[in-house]
């Protein structure tokens, strides 16, 4: 086999992974053409692309998923190789065919390797002739809603319905009785179809409280195949990843090597080249089974690249080149651990229903050795309701895992993203966690911790101190501002309608104060449009907090607590008391409101149906995901003012009721 090389590739993709495999192939003096649709005229990637092209209309089934239309701008560009990054086309066989007929590289597998491996089905099927553990299931196609929940009861509820082609957490539902099959089969063959344009859908039995843990490999078309670690991926929301991390905290030297094992004899099997990632379900035994085959680079490889020290982009173009593998499994070493959050435009407090709109703000911490940052946004940017709900990906690294945690505790903290609403806070949360950070993990973690969504944490004591410093730094350094002078005395500080006497002074740029006796020297620094605020306490704790000002109120937050603050002289502390309250006591609620912006797909309801609490109510598709909107209260339907097949916009009026 000759080698080549590439000077020129295409990216059949968009995003942050758009900009992260441009990063790799300009190090390698690759030029790099990208693709953009018409939501995307104005996206990062574009401007960091060599030459740019445009493949059609916003939705992704007439642009990025169009195969002719990526082969023709392959073909005017010169492109020598298409990378598929992840998503849209990266596991679809016909992609790579389609290439191969213009003498154009596909940088993944082969075709009937694809065809194989990313079906669920025939990827089983391979799996159990490779001495493969396998979950017991029925891996044939599940022709209709009566076929389904006969085969459920068959293997014994719950049981899992999973989306034949793809991934991602689409198309997949778990099922708990006969009476949730119906629409949990119509919504995931819906959602299959509409992202994978393959709406097949298999079943398999639901392990309940398993962890999830894959491993990545890299392979050559010599034959050789490499496991380069694995990955914990089990702090999932709707079965979509939201956390990894490697090494996993859970699984033993012993089973890591017997992974490997049946990982390598697959991947021989399945004449597997590129790299690739197999899953599997682990038992709180570590009993392992295999999940899938993802054909493709993961979201999540960056943590593997931290530990093991190799650039998985790098080696995919090196064996698309028709290059041997430059390492064997001796060589890989893991070093030290890393984890990855991803920063999602959803609300933590609505089912993670996605958001959409304009970035206003973006700040972000600082890259380093032990800090990166994969993203495609800037301040600007729009967050379309088209694509997939993910923001951006923050890596950190440490010499073990709890200073990987700390450093993302510290990462986290510095991100801050205005005008979408998005899950920072809640991911800061987790990552202060206790049950997190004692790796006592599994499947269900956010559900069972989080069984009402994140509405923020509560405020612990020592974090009423720190929002008291940080009120009266902010409040002080505006006085003296406006008087040119310092400003001391008592003050009282209310933190969640809590009041707090203290005494305090500002000069120079440095609020002392006395808390509980206790003496305090705190020293500030602004960033992002006075939106961050970096706080060093007594020259030892260093801190960043957000910071909202509306009026003489603050409204702080870190790591997962918020709290509404401010800082007032005495006196008018006193006054304040006596104003008037004018929230409303309650509010009489006759219509239900979309939580998102999308396409109505689906009404569950009529005109005058009396509809119980968790009844569904409409379903609106948005960023490749079906969201059922479910009642929250006992209701009559009085009219409706939507119907099936409209855009909808958040805040839009679907269903009036009966007061």
């Amino acid at each position: 086999m000759t080698e080549k090389k590439y000077s020129k590739i295409l990216i059949a993709n968009r995003g942050e992974i758009a900009c992260r495999i441009i990063r790799t192939a300009r190090r390698m003096g690759i030029s790099c053409v990208c693709v953009y649709s018409d939501a995307d005229i104005n996206s990062v990637h574009i401007r960091q692309a060599d030459e740019s092209r445009h493949i059609g209309p916003s939705p992704s089934c007439l642009s990025y998923l169009n195969i002719d239309k990526i082969c023709e701008v392959a073909v005017e560009t010169g492109a020598q190789a298409v990378h598929p990054g992840y998503g849209f086309l990266a596991e679809n066989p016909d992609f790579p065919r389609a290439l191969q007929k213009h003498n154009i590289d596909f940088i993944g597998p082969s075709a009937e390797t694809i065809e194989v491996t990313a079906n669920k089905i025939t990827a089983k099927e391979a799996a159990r002739k490779a001495g493969v553990n396998v979950v017991p299931g029925y891996m044939g196609k599940i022709s209709d809603t009566a076929h389904a929940a006969q085969v459920a009861e068959e293997i014994g509820f719950p049981v899992m319905l999973k989306a034949a082609s793809g991934g991602g957490g689409k198309g997949m539902r778990i099922v708990y009785s006969k009476k949730e099959i119906e629409l949990a089969f119509t919504s995931a063959t819906n959602e299959a179809e509409k992202s994978f344009k393959d709406g097949s859908i298999f079943i398999e039995k639901y392990i309940e409280l398993p962890r999830h843990i894959e491993i990545q490999i890299i392979a050559d078309k010599y034959g050789n195949v490499v496991c380069l670690g694995e990955r914990e991926c089990s702090v999932q929301r709707n079965n979509q990843k939201i956390i990894e991390e490697t090494p996993s905290p859970f699984i033993s030297e012993k089973v890591r090597r017997e992974m490997y094992a049946q990982c390598v004899s697959l991947a021989k099997q399945v004449g597997y080249f590129s790299a690739g990632t197999v899953e599997f379900v682990v038992d709180k035994d570590q009993n392992f089974y295999f999940l899938e085959v993802n054909t493709r680079l993961q979201v999540e490889h960056p943590v593997t690249e931290f530990v093991t020290g190799i650039d998985i982009v790098e080696e995919m173009i090196r064996t698309s080149c028709g290059e041997k593998l430059r390492f064997s499994q001796d060589d890989i070493k893991l070093t030290g651990s890393a984890v990855e959050s991803r920063i999602c435009a959803e609300d933590p407090s609505k089912k993670f229903f996605p958001s959409s709109g304009r970035i206003k703000y973006y700040d972000k911490p600082n890259e380093n050795s032990y800090v990166r940052i994969d993203d495609g946004v800037a301040a600007g940017s729009e967050i379309s309701m088209f694509y997939d709900s993910m923001i951006a990906k923050v890596i950190t690294y440490g010499k073990d895992r709890i200073e990987a945690i700390s450093r993302m505790q510290k990462a986290l903290s510095e991100c801050y993203i205005e005008g979408v609403t998005n899950n920072i806070e809640f991911l800061e949360s987790i990552f202060h966690h206790p049950n997190f950070i004692a790796a006592k993990l599994h499947t269900r973690f956010i559900p069972d911790h989080y069984p009402g969504g994140f509405h923020g944490d509560f405020v612990t004591e020592e974090y009423i101190k720190m929002f008291i410093f940080a009120s009266l730094y902010v409040h002080l350094e505006n006085e003296e501002k406006y008087h040119n002078q310092p400003v001391d005395g008592i003050f009282i500080v209310v933190v969640n309608d809590n009041e707090y006497s203290v005494n305090a002074k500002y000069q120079d740029n440095t609020l002392t104060t006395i808390y509980n006796h206790n003496t305090y020297s705190v020293s500030g620094k602004w960033k992002s449009s006075h939106k961050l605020l970096n706080i060093m306490i007594n020259d030892d704790a260093d801190v960043t907090l957000k910071v909202e000002k509306q009026g003489s109120k603050y409204f702080i937050k870190h790591s997962g607590m918020k709290a509404e603050c401010c800082a007032l002289e005495p006196h008018v502390a006193e006054l304040s008391k006596l104003m008037l309250n004018n929230e409303a006591e309650g509010v009489l609620v006759d219509a239900i409101k979309s939580p998102i912006s999308g396409l109505l797909v689906k009404l569950h309801v009529n005109v005058g149906d009396q509809v119980e609490v968790g009844q569904p109510l409409f379903v609106v598709e948005a960023m490749k995901m079906e969201n059922i909107i479910c009642a929250e209260m006992t209701m009559v339907i009085k009219n409706i003012s939507v119907q099936e097949g409209k855009n909808i916009q958040i805040g839009d009026v679907i269903l009036g009721l009966l007061s």
